[in-house]
């Protein structure tokens, strides 16, 4: 009896534990894990996508490219920078293209964050950057639902970044 119990028992964590994985949506497509990304991993594929993130202070950037894009040069800002490409079949190379950006970022003890995307083209290039306040060695965890212009494919990222400020 004791151990049909605990077979009972751990049947039941097993359930539990792989409840939240690949759950449908009402489409009836999975919801699969968000890729995750940090300062040592920058880079994720989905298919023909490339997705690169980056994030520093917005005092590391120089005076003139703070300027030029309306940035807040602040040793207590954090500046996330998101890039959507696509490999073009034929010749290999990767070609930005425009997506829908939606986020949204909390630290680790799961206070929100406040952020707004904007989005920036500049020469051959589209870059989605985020501002955010940040505390000396805030971690922060950044989700990123990116939807490219020319496809239906959600790509789900999960971005994180220590801010060391100064």
């Amino acid at each position: 009896m004791q151990m049909s119990m605990r077979a009972g028992f751990l049947l039941l964590v097993a359930i539990v534990s792989l409840a939240g994985c690949d759950t449908p949506r009402d489409d009836g497509t999975a919801v699969s894990s968000r890729v995750r990304l940090d300062s040592t991993k920058a880079d994720a594929q989905f298919g023909e996508y490339v997705v690169r993130v980056s994030g520093l202070l917005t005092s590391d950037l120089t005076p003139e490219i703070a300027q030029t894009y309306g940035i807040v040069r602040s040793e207590t800002r954090g500046f996330v920078n998101l890039v959507v490409l696509r490999k073009d079949a034929a010749t290999g190379a990767e070609v930005p293209v425009k997506a829908n950006v939606t986020l949204s970022a909390s630290n680790l003890t799961g206070q929100l964050k406040n952020t707004a995307i904007k989005e920036v083209e500049a020469a051959d290039s589209i870059y989605y950057i985020v501002e955010v306040e940040v505390a000396d060695r805030e971690i922060i965890n950044f989700d990123f639902d990116v939807r490219p212009a020319d496809s239906n494919r959600l790509l789900q990222i999960r971005f994180t970044q220590e801010f060391y400020a100064r």
